[in-house]
């Protein structure tokens, strides 16, 4: 404190307007990553995961030994939005100690985080609105078409789920018209202000525009193979074969290894046969079968890992509006696969998840630290 008073506020209680302080410690081995309140602020520090993530992205370097490296990446993260626990330029200036044995880092970051923030907004809203003028038109166009389409879907994978997303999908489509009243006047060439403050419309009709293009391209695909498109049958039976296969060689329970075997050995028959007069049947009953073990497999790889599943809304098999969608609309294992990796790393990091704050006599200063 008393060799760094530049680092602390007038008052003396907290850290200094335009502070950021990245700090690491040998002995214990500790970083922290501390903020005056404006910086705090301007990085989002303490939305969920954010200052986890910010840590994470310091903790491979300094592991390593390297401690600059270490020090440099928590600076870039704190300017990085996308810095949350799963770059920007190099700090202006370097610090020395402050207390501890720690480095310190500092800079007033507000000002270059929030300018590249906004080029960042509109930067994605014209790329947004780029998509909608040049979408939105055509399948507002064809609109009834692919309505009628997707309800001459008769094979049992146009189940009731299937039905209800397209609904889904197209009610929120046919409620733009709100969002483009809001959007009146807007052109290409309009000011970059005009794309910032219209951020939030642009957004919705792009999601609205993008859902049901990618869902007009799934209806497409689940026509195909109802009507007998040898290349989409192949395409669907052998994403199933691939996915059984993942699943077979991850596996090491005896038992489910056989029936994914048996059931993989179910695909390359139908495989062999795609002009079968049942196929529709035979492909919906291999989904079923599929779901029944992939869901068994998911059981086993947390029984084994000991991990708990971790609760997510956004766990769910790939909607009618998502590029990941297949005819069946089944949780390939890959995707399983993927969330339990995500929760053992997640359980193996929360005993170094960030103490949030600095506090000592009087003094609490924004920002947190964790081990490393």
């Amino acid at each position: 404190e008393n060799e760094r008073r530049d680092l602390i506020s007038e008052a003396g209680d907290k850290w200094a307007p335009g502070a950021l302080i990245v700090a690491v410690g040998r002995d214990p081995q500790r970083m922290g990553v501390y903020c005056g309140d404006d910086v705090c602020d301007a990085a989002d520090i303490y939305a969920d995961g954010r200052l986890d993530g910010i840590l994470d992205r310091m903790r491979p370097p300094l592991r390593d030994g390297n401690l600059a490296a270490g020090m440099l990446e928590g600076t870039k993260a704190v300017a990085d939005p996308t810095a949350v626990r799963e770059s920007s330029d190099a700090p202006a200036w370097l610090g020395w100690a402050v207390g501890g044995g720690g480095v310190a880092f500092g800079l007033g970051l507000v000002g270059a985080a929030a300018a590249a923030s906004r080029r960042r907004q509109v930067a994605t809203a014209r790329e947004q609105f780029d998509v909608v003028q040049r979408d939105y038109g055509r399948v507002a166009g064809e609109l009834q078409a692919i309505d009628v389409r997707a309800h001459s879907l008769t094979s049992p994978l146009a189940n009731d789920a299937l039905r209800r997303q397209w609904e889904e999908v197209k009610t929120g489509f046919l409620g733009l018209n709100d969002t483009f009243d809001r959007l009146a006047g807007l052109t290409a060439d309009s000011p970059d202000k005009e794309f910032r403050e219209r951020r939030a419309s642009i957004a919705t009709a792009h999601e609205q525009v993008t859902r049901l293009r990618t869902a007009e391209e799934n209806i497409e695909q689940l026509a195909r193979m109802e009507h007998g498109d040898a290349d989409v049958r192949r395409r669907g039976l052998t994403e199933l074969h691939e996915d059984n296969l993942r699943a077979i060689t991850d596996i090491d329970d005896v038992d489910l290894k056989n029936r994914l075997e048996l059931l993989d050995a179910r695909v390359l028959d139908l495989r062999a046969r795609l002009d079968a007069p049942q196929f529709m049947d035979e492909f919906a009953d291999l989904v079923t079968d599929h779901r029944v073990l992939v869901e068994a497999a998911q059981e086993k790889l947390y029984e084994e890992s000991g991990t708990a599943e971790v609760s997510d809304d956004g766990r769910r098999a790939p909607a009618l509006w998502d590029a990941g969608w297949r005819p069946g609309n089944y949780v390939p294992y890959a995707m399983v696969y993927s969330w339990h990796s995500a929760d053992v790393e997640a359980a193996q990091s929360a005993g170094s998840s960030a103490t949030t704050g600095y506090s000592s006599g009087g003094f609490s200063g924004g920002g947190g630290s964790s081990s490393y």
